[in-house]
């Protein structure tokens, strides 16, 4: 029996009972229904105590207000919401302007120490605050001022075989959520040798407005349809609103598992799936749930161990599945688009011809089911489906796909269905994939719908089993396509490849297909690579069947400046190259050079990409940009190295500036400086700084550093109260820097050395007596004779 009682001064002794926490991981059950306000009807009787209070276990190290009125225990609200309670499940009472929470229930366990003048509570978990714990957090993007910069790729081919130029421009312009685009393809035609000059070409020409706080993108110009698996992208120009969280790397929006437990006391978790940590850290008592984000892919297991403070370790286990491709539940993926389709973009800039509205849409029902449907409406198309992925209970994930479609100018209606089954396990995987398309099925976006594109029927199987004796791993896959008659020609193709680590730094694969239409001979093909000690320098050999030969020597530079070459020789049949290439990286631009001989024949090219950037009001050359870049400055500070991601791109200039090109859109990046390098000693806030960018965008990164201030050497003379020199051989101490002690000199002065402007507190000890003194050094301060102080 649990006895509950407040020590009566007057009338009893108290009863002391010692309660032992009990221990649970596991999710606790629905929370009991309390009433928020008790009947604060007073009455006699009512007792009050001030007392030390401890919570399963853990001294708050703070004195509580208890309160015992009609036999009912109460303690002051806010001191166990600091104990990590969470007051809204108690019931409670307001007495002279403080609240009270009833903590006189059967579930709850109650010690009063007399001796130590201590109330000790045992709290359930239920009654604990809630606490959701994330491995990784997605940062909030930044938005960019007004910049831009110009991509461009040059590139020309000469010798016996052809001749080429061709150079390509993508412009960009941005301005906080807004992004310009607009590229171009400029080719020279050389055919029968005759110069008929430049032709040219617009690729696309887009603005969007992306919208982070929803994870959306407003596209207006040209673009690319979403791919949904039941029908192929095609280019259009016209609008697209949709959703854009599946290219964000800080967000995780498939089916991560999410796991629940509870502790009564501060407690340690760890998260091992398949004997890989994935989370790891403190909670404090309380119902906790961990949301992993992890990589991991597949059928697994997860183990949660839970050791408290005294020791005392639980483990839960249970089965898990994840898959991107099935949506968080609650969570929806969705695209609406309209426009015009284009056609023969590279060649043609105003090929745009039927009107088309298209929409996709994918929502995550549960953690192991997600359904969507798609809709394409043009003139001359007309076409809907449905889509379904579900996970089967510890067998795998199933996606079952299918569409209907109709042409109405060629009576046309068809259908496709698509089935395929995906198992991933830590030791092997199998998938199983089979869609029919019927003979007048149709797509948007193909240009002539009277002729039939695509394969009757096509199915894939794979089959990969890993950590084999010997192979290491095994990977076999068969694919089979079968065409109606007078289009194309069947395929069955079987492959089978293993590979390995075969010694420090040797690596090795082999494959073997056949094609069993053909009926030709299986062929095999053998790779073996070796990297050197300083993993720079690598060597490589294949083999494929008995005509072809090839052997490759490389150096590479894993820095953003440097140069990258290749060597090597190869055999066809009877037919001998040997073909030499290089590349220069620098932080303008990359220059490549290739050279082949065949035989009596040859052949060499050349490209140069790099990027044209503009940020605040500076222009520079820069590397390609594939991502985000930021323009770093540290004023006044030439020669400077910048770190970017942990990688040196170089130092800054004349006016302290560098940009950085290697920046990560929707992740965060980190940027920083050697605070060694700088000239003179200072007292630097910051040496890095985090970003999260958001993609095709440029950022200005400044680094404020403190006014240099100006050194001077001082000298001192010391006078005591009666105007009298302080004695040679005085110590005077500066209090304010370390070790700054100076003896008085035979011509009782000082000189200190190196003095910045501000306040020195001073000290000083003689042979008789300890005085103070103090000196103010400002701008208006003057330096340049000895100047005479006042020690008290």
């Amino acid at each position: 029996m649990v006895i509950r009682k407040l020590k009566n001064t007057v009338i009893a002794p108290s009863v002391v009972l010692l309660f032992v926490c009990c221990f649970q991981s596991a999710a606790i059950a629905a929370e009991p229904t309390i009433p928020t306000q008790l009947n604060s009807e007073n009455s006699s009787g009512t007792e009050n105590m001030i007392t030390g209070l401890w919570i399963n276990g853990i001294d708050l190290k703070q004195d509580a207000l208890v309160l015992k009125k009609k036999n009912q225990l109460f303690v002051e609200c806010a001191i166990l919401k600091a104990g990590f309670v969470n007051i809204s499940v108690f019931s409670f009472l307001n007495d002279k302007n403080i609240q009270y929470c009833l903590i006189d229930r059967p579930d709850i366990g109650i010690e009063v120490d007399e001796k130590s003048q201590l109330l000790k509570l045992s709290i359930p978990a239920q009654y604990l605050q809630g606490q959701k714990l994330q491995t990784l957090q997605a940062p909030k993007l930044e938005f960019p001022g007004l910049g831009g910069f110009i991509n461009y790729n040059t590139y020309f081919q000469d010798g016996d075989y052809n001749k080429q130029l061709s150079a390509s421009t993508d412009l960009n312009i941005f301005w906080k959520n807004m992004l310009f685009n607009s590229g171009h393809l400029f080719q020279k035609d050389y055919e029968n040798n005759q110069d008929s000059g430049f032709q040219s070409s617009r690729l696309n020409t887009s603005l969007s407005f992306e919208f982070p706080e929803n994870m959306t993108t407003l596209k207006l110009g040209d673009n690319i349809s979403t791919y949904t698996g039941l029908n192929q992208s095609f280019y259009f120009g016209g609008l697209s609103f949709g959703t854009n969280f599946t290219g964000r790397s800080g967000f995780t929006y498939w089916n991560t598992p999410s796991i629940q437990g509870s502790a009564l006391t501060q407690s340690s978790v760890d998260l091992i799936i398949n004997g890989a940590q994935a989370y790891s850290g403190r909670v404090n008592p309380g119902q906790f749930s961990i949301d992993s984000n992890i990589g991991f892919n597949g059928l697994g297991s997860a183990d949660v161990i839970v050791k408290d403070v005294l020791g005392n370790t639980k483990v839960q286990s249970m089965d898990i599945f994840v898959n991107q491709r099935l949506l968080r539940p609650g969570l929806t993926d969705y695209n609406l688009s309209a426009g015009k389709l284009r056609y023969n973009y590279a060649f043609d800039d105003e090929d745009y011809r039927n009107w088309f509205s298209s929409a996709y849409v994918r929502h995550g029902i549960s953690k192991y089911t997600t359904l969507g449907a798609v809709a394409d409406y043009s003139k001359s198309l007309e076409s809907a489906g449905l889509l379904w992925s579900q996970y089967l209970y510890k067998m795998g994930l199933l996606e079952i796909n299918s569409a209907y479609s109709r042409v109405d100018d060629w009576g046309l209606d068809g259908y496709t269905v698509n089935a395929e089954f995906k198992r991933d396990l830590q030791d092997y995987s199998i998938g199983l994939r089979s869609q029919y398309y019927s003979e007048d099925f149709r797509m948007l976006g193909l240009d002539d719908y009277t002729t039939g594109y695509l394969p009757k029927q096509e199915h894939q199987v794979y089959l990969s089993k890993y950590n084999i004796p010997v192979l290491n791993n095994l990977s076999l896959s068969y694919v089979e396509r079968n065409y109606r008659p007078a289009t194309q020609t069947d395929q069955k193709i079987f492959n089978l490849r293993t590979s390995r680590h075969i010694a420090r730094g040797l690596y090795g694969s082999l494959g073997i297909s056949y094609d069993a239409v053909s009926k030709d001979n299986a062929s095999f093909d053998l790779m073996l690579s070796y990297t050197f000690n300083d993993s720079r320098k690598s060597a490589s050999f294949s083999q494929r069947d008995e005509h072809e030969t090839s052997l490759q020597f490389s150096h590479s530079t894993y820095e953003n400046t440097g140069m990258d070459y290749s060597i090597g020789a190869s055999r066809s049949d009877d037919v001998y190259s040997g073909n030499l290439s290089t590349r220069m990286k620098t932080n303008v631009g990359e220059l490549g050079l290739q050279y082949l001989q065949t035989d009596n024949c040859q052949y060499y090219s050349a490209n140069y990409m790099g990027s044209l950037v503009w940020l605040g009001n500076r222009f520079d050359l820069s590397k390609y940009i594939y991502n985000s870049f930021s323009l770093i400055r540290i004023e006044g500070s030439p020669d400077i190295d910048i770190y970017s991601n942990g990688s040196v791109i170089g130092k800054t200039d004349k006016n302290g500036e560098i940009f950085s090109y290697n920046l990560h859109g929707y992740a965060q990046n980190t940027i920083g400086f050697n605070e060694d390098q700088l000239s003179v000693e200072r007292n630097i806030n910051e040496t890095y700084r985090s970003i999260t960018p958001m993609n095709q965008r440029g950022y200005i990164i400044e680094f404020k550093l403190p006014e240099q201030q100006k050194n001077r050497d001082v000298s001192f003379r010391f006078i005591d109260s009666n105007q009298q020199s302080i004695k040679k051989g005085s110590i005077v101490n500066f209090i304010s820097e370390q070790g700054a002690k100076y003896p008085v000199g035979s011509n009782e002065m000082i000189t200190v050395f190196g003095l910045t402007d501000k306040y020195y507190p001073i000290e000083i000890q003689t042979e008789d007596f300890v005085c103070k003194s103090e000196f103010n050094l400002n701008a208006e301060t003057q330096t340049d004779k000895p100047v005479t102080l006042i020690c008290q």
